[in-house]
């Protein structure tokens, strides 16, 4: 277990843009494309030698240790409209009843489950709407690293190794290679791709890699192999816009403090899971305030909400409404997705549905 002075001091003082990195993974569409990095470079599984993730639950040693703190992360989620609960209930008088589920892009045993009421839901939809198709094809996935090869490398003939000094370019190199991603292909990668990999516990990436199914992706191989009709609300295009849309200092301040942060990385991801897993979706943000307090006035802070959430949001309710109108219909999207007044629980509700929480 990490001290609590390590924790604190640490974070607060270095990991703020590392903490919205992490958070970015809860609707981390790109996960697929660093696992076909991976592939293209040639590097070999090394699942038998890498333990499963771990972590500590920072809620619980909160919970233990300060309990002041975890008061301040519940009474700020408290405030979050639509922050309990990851399934949902759409209904609307002259329409079929659909759901609405919130994901973790997590290749989690725990996470990665479609049974119950959940599965019940899916099984009597026509259609499955999730963030992004493409993006969930390893074929598809490689060709967009060229396609927008713009927003994902550099193309200048310059490298990260212009931009980084010699500790970070260090840290870099055994952060990639434990990933299995060769230094010299990471050097290329635009910074913003490179923060999410290494915001990626080695350990996720490992058990993807080893075939371990992501909830978004067992949805959408269950959709296809049963004929149901299958809508992407968002392109790759769009998805890589939005990361890159964010200046290139934010990015590279990000991966500098990530690659710093090393194992505590596994504490906050667990932290997130646990959150998902209880439904206190509301507390995700909240969290990172309070171990980073220099984000809840930060305008990166605000700028990450709006570019990667708050956009995304009303793109996707507006995309969505035709599927609900229809009626019969699953929507499965990233869990920050679903809180907040300009979530999609919002945006269904001021539509005119009624959007209850199923459990």
């Amino acid at each position: 277990m990490h001290s609590e002075i390590t924790l604190t001091e640490f974070l607060d003082r270095h990991a703020e843009r590392a903490m919205l990195a992490l958070a970015g993974l809860m609707m981390a569409f790109f996960l697929t494309f660093l696992l076909v990095l991976a592939q293209a470079a040639g590097a070999h599984a090394q699942e038998t030698a890498q333990d499963s993730c771990s972590g500590d639950n920072l809620i619980a040693r909160y919970a233990a240790e300060d309990p002041e703190k975890l008061a301040k992360i519940e009474a700020e989620a408290g405030t979050e409209a639509n922050g309990k609960g990851t399934f949902w209930k759409i209904e609307k008088d002259g329409a079929a009843p659909s759901f609405l589920l919130g994901t973790m892009h997590m290749a989690d045993s725990r996470i990665a489950q479609l049974d119950g009421v959940r599965g019940e839901a899916f099984d009597a939809a026509r259609t499955v709407v999730v963030e992004n198709i493409e993006a969930l094809d390893q074929a598809a996935a490689s060709a967009a690293m060229l396609q927008f090869k713009d927003m994902t490398l550099y193309t200048d003939g310059s490298t990260l190794a212009d931009r980084l000094d010699e500790e970070t370019l260090a840290l870099l190199r055994e952060a990639v290679e434990e990933r299995s991603i060769p230094f010299s292909v990471a050097q290329v990668m635009q910074p913003w791709l490179v923060a999410t990999m290494v915001a990626l516990p080695a350990c996720e990436l490992a058990e993807k890699r080893a075939g371990k199914p992501v909830l978004d992706g067992l949805i959408a191989n269950r959709a296809k192999a049963e004929g149901k009709n299958l809508i992407g609300l968002e392109t790759i295009g769009e998805q890589f816009g939005a990361m890159a849309a964010l200046p290139e200092d934010f990015h590279l301040e990000a991966l500098k403090e990530t690659l710093k942060m090393g194992d505590l990385a596994e504490d906050v991801m667990e932290t997130m899971k646990q959150l998902y897993l209880s439904g206190d979706i509301g507390m995700i943000l909240p969290l990172t305030k309070v171990v980073t307090p220099k984000s809840s006035s930060s305008k990166d802070y605000e700028d990450f909400k709006d570019r990667l959430i708050t956009t995304r949001n009303r793109h996707m309710a507006e995309r969505a409404l035709v599927h609900l109108e229809e009626g019969n219909a699953f929507i499965a999207v990233g869990a920050l997705h679903l809180p907040g007044e300009t979530g999609l629980v919002a945006a269904f509700r001021n539509a005119g549905y009624t959007v209850s929480p199923v459990e």
